[in-house]
């Protein structure tokens, strides 16, 4: 195995490059989700709609593709971390090392959060998820100051995929958060209930917060996607 060539990793003889390596990194992740979600809401086991990304996570058929697909993309994120780190071991700043380790966080947190559903264990999926938002768009950032191409489509691409996913991130916590404290005030708002009633109680802002969701993650796609389109000029 050598994971620090000059243009990609081999495993057992066989070489995937990095651009390969990007397109496995959002696409796998990406179709993992969309059939979880699709099988969820045909199935009717959706309580509502729209309903978060990890409400998928449930038991039956969704969950092996919510699980599978996750979790086998948090190593491949962990390797596009290293690459990175390989592809500009000459010229070593803060900002690489950021993009590095906030990669590494990205991708531990993933797997964690494949492995950690909401309804069982929702304290720590929770914190997998912020993890993983919040490194992820980390990364993005950083490793989008790292590029100095001349490719632009790619540079706006990723510029694009940053933005959507800081509004998504920030749309669906603000609303969750003030909804809430309103119902708090209220005195309506409880959590001794079940993950599904507490849901329940919050759809109104979940009408809202989880289509902000699926931009966030959208975004962050985006970002990994342009990341290849850049490393074709490298």
């Amino acid at each position: 195995m050598n994971f620090s060539g000059p243009e990609g990793i081999e495993i057992a003889g066989i070489r995937v490059s990095d651009k390969r390596l990007i397109q496995i990194g959002w696409i796998l992740p990406l179709v993992s989700v969309v059939c979880s979600m699709t099988i969820h809401a045909a199935s009717g086991h959706a309580r509502d709609f729209p309903f978060f990304v990890s409400e998928s996570d449930y038991p039956g058929l969704e969950r092996w593709f919510f699980t599978i697909g996750l979790a086998l993309t948090s190593p491949i994120i962990c390797l596009l971390s290293h690459r990175v780190n390989v592809r500009f071991k000459s010229e070593r700043t803060t900002v690489h090392e950021v993009s590095f380790f906030a990669g590494l966080a990205s991708s531990v947190s993933l797997f964690v959060l494949a492995l950690a559903n909401m309804y069982d264990q929702l304290f720590l999926h929770s914190l997998a998820s912020i993890g993983l938002f919040v490194g992820g768009f980390i990364w993005g950032v950083s490793t989008h100051s790292i590029y100095k191409s001349n490719n632009l489509s790619a540079q706006k691409l990723r510029q694009v995929g940053l933005w959507s996913s800081l509004v998504g991130f920030l749309v669906m916590n603000l609303s969750l958060l003030c909804y809430v404290l309103v119902l708090t005030m209220l005195s309506s708002f409880s959590t001794d209930y079940s993950t599904t009633d507490t849901l329940n109680q919050l759809q109104p802002a979940i009408n809202l917060a989880a289509p902000a969701e699926y931009l966030l993650i959208a975004g962050l796609m985006m970002t990994l996607a342009s990341i290849g389109k850049d490393f074709d000029q490298m």
